[in-house]
C-alpha cells in the first residue's frame, strides 16, 4: 500500500493526484461542516425523520415510500438519540461512500487509476451530491446502492459476487422501488460474465430482498409483513405515485429541463441576525453538470459512428458481441449511458410530476462519463486536462458557500444564479418548508 502510495506522488500524475486529494478532502469537509445545522427540519426532512421515529415507536408508516431509507436514518436515531446530527448521519455517512463507488466504476469504464482520482474529486466538490449528504433525504441512500449493486455486478467473476450486487438492488428498491430500473444494467453485465445463466438467475434475490426490507418495515410498525401483505402495499404505493399528474408546485420540472437546470432545488435558506443568510441549494457545480450532457452526447454519437463502420465493414454480429461482452471502451462507455438513461426512463414515458432530484441516480453515471473520458484526454494533453481539473475546483470553490450553507449575503447569493430562474433555487425559502 505505501508503495503504491509513494508511486502515485512520485509518477507523471503525480500533481493530478493531490489536487484531486485536495478536491475529495475538500467535499467530505463541506459534507461535514456544521452536518447539525439548522436542528429543525427542512425542505421534506419531516416526511422521513418522521417515520423514521414512527418505525422506532413502533407505529404506522404513512409515507408514500418503502421503508429501508426510513430504517436507516432511524438507526443513528436509536443510537445517538433524537437529534438534527442523528437524522442526518446515514445520508452523511452514504454520501460519502458515493464518492468511492463513483470513483471505482470510473476506473473500470477507463481501466485507468488516475480515472478514479478524477471521479472522486468530481464528485466530491459537487453540490448535487452535497446537498444530499447534507440532508436527511432518501436520494442519496438510494444512489449509494444502486452505484454499489452496478460496481458489484460489473466487478463480480463468479456468480455469487452477482448474488451480491441483486441483493444490494433489491435493498435499493427498498429505499426507493424506481431502482428496479437498473435491472437491465445489471443482465447486461451478466452476459459479460462466463457463468451468464447463473449470473442472471441471481436476480430473483431483487424482490427477495426487496421483499424482506418491506416486511421487516411492516413488521416494526405492528402491521401484516406476509408477502401477500408486501405486494398490497406495494401495489398501493405505485398507484398513489401514478396518480401524482397535477403539476402545482412551482418547483416541478421536466425531465428535459434537468439537463440546464431550469428549477434547482432550495434545501434551506435561513436569516441571520446582521442581515446575511445560511443556503443550501441542490444545484450542483454548473461546468461539470453540463460537461455531463456533453459527455452523454459524445459517447452517443460515437456509439452511433461505431455501429455505421460495423454495417459497413458487415461485422455487426461481432460488434455486438464484443458489446455484450464490454469489450473495450466504447461497449464499457455505452453500459454507463444505458446506467444514465434507465432512471430518466419512467419520466420519458409518464406525465407524473417529477422534481430535480429524480435526476441524480442518472447524473452520478453521467459523471462516470466525463471522469472516463477526461483520462482519455489525460493521456495526450495531460496538462491542459490539469489545468481543466483545477478550473472545476475553482468553480466549486466559487459555489461551495451555497453547498455548505456559510453566512452570505443575499447579494452573493443571488450572483451564483446564473440566471433568474435558478433565483428560488438558490436564495428563497420554498413554499412547502415546514
Amino acid at each position: 500500500m505505501r508503495r503504491k502510495l509513494l508511486q502515485l506522488v512520485r509518477g507523471p500524475d503525480a500533481p493530478l493526484v493531490v489536487a484531486a486529494l485536495v478536491m475529495i478532502v475538500c467535499g467530505i469537509l463541506l459534507r461535514a461542516q456544521r452536518l447539525a445545522f439548522p436542528r429543525v427540519l427542512t425542505w421534506d426532512e419531516h416526511h422521513f425523520v418522521l417515520n423514521a421515529k414512527n418505525y422506532l415507536a413502533h407505529q404506522p408508516d404513512l409515507n408514500d415510500h418503502p421503508p429501508l431509507g426510513k430504517l436507516l436514518i432511524a438507526l443513528p436515531v436509536h443510537f445517538l438519540g433524537d437529534h438534527s446530527l442523528a437524522w442526518r448521519l446515514s445520508p452523511f455517512l452514504l454520501g460519502c461512500v458515493n464518492i468511492v463507488l463513483l470513483g471505482l466504476i470510473a476506473s473500470w469504464v477507463a481501466q485507468r487509476r488516475t480515472a478514479f482520482w478524477v471521479a472522486a474529486a468530481l464528485a466530491a466538490v459537487d453540490g448535487f451530491l452535497i446537498a444530499y449528504s447534507r440532508s436527511a433525504l432518501l436520494d442519496g441512500m438510494l444512489v449509494c446502492l444502486c452505484m454499489g449493486a452496478v460496481l458489484l455486478a460489473l466487478r463480480a467473476r463468479s456468480w455469487s459476487g452477482f448474488a451480491l450486487a441483486s441483493l444490494l438492488l433489491g435493498s435499493a428498491c427498498a429505499i426507493k422501488y424506481s431502482a428496479i430500473v437498473f435491472v437491465p444494467v445489471l443482465l447486461w453485465a451478466a452476459l459479460g460474465k462466463r457463468s451468464k445463466i447463473a449470473s442472471a438467475a441471481t436476480l430473483v434475490l431483487v424482490p427477495a430482498a426487496y421483499t424482506g426490507w418491506f416486511s421487516l418495515g411492516l413488521w416494526m410498525a405492528k402491521r401484516p409483513f406476509d408477502p401477500a401483505a408486501v405486494v398490497a402495499e406495494t401495489k398501493r404505493l405505485y398507484l398513489h405515485h401514478a396518480s401524482l399528474t397535477h403539476w402545482k408546485h412551482p418547483l416541478l420540472s421536466h425531465w428535459y429541463e434537468w439537463f440546464l437546470p431550469t428549477r434547482p432545488i432550495p434545501m434551506r435558506s435561513d436569516p441571520l441576525s446582521d442581515g446575511r443568510m445560511r443556503v443550501l441549494t441542490a444545484m450542483g457545480n454548473p461546468l461539470v453538470w453540463w460537461l455531463v450532457d456533453a459527455a452523454v452526447l459524445l459517447t452517443v454519437a460515437t456509439l452511433v459512428v461505431s455501429l455505421v463502420l460495423a454495417l459497413r465493414r458487415r461485422t455487426v454480429r461481432d460488434a455486438i458481441l464484443r458489446g455484450l461482452r464490454l469489450e473495450g471502451p466504447t461497449a464499457r462507455r455505452s453500459l454507463v449511458v444505458v446506467a444514465w438513461c434507465a432512471p430518466i426512463a419512467p419520466w420519458w414515458l409518464s406525465a407524473r410530476d417529477s422534481y430535480l432530484n429524480h435526476y441524480l441516480p442518472a447524473y452520478v453515471f453521467g459523471v462516470v462519463l466525463v471522469a472516463a473520458l477526461f483520462d482519455a484526454a489525460l493521456r495526450r494533453f495531460r496538462t491542459a486536462a490539469f489545468v481543466a481539473l483545477l478550473v472545476v475546483g475553482q468553480v466549486s470553490v466559487y459555489y461551495s458557500p451555497v453547498w455548505g450553507q456559510n453566512p452570505l449575503r443575499r447579494e452573493a447569493v443571488e450572483q451564483r444564479a446564473l440566471w433568474r430562474r435558478w433565483h428560488v433555487g438558490f436564495s428563497l425559502r420554498s413554499p412547502f418548508d415546514p
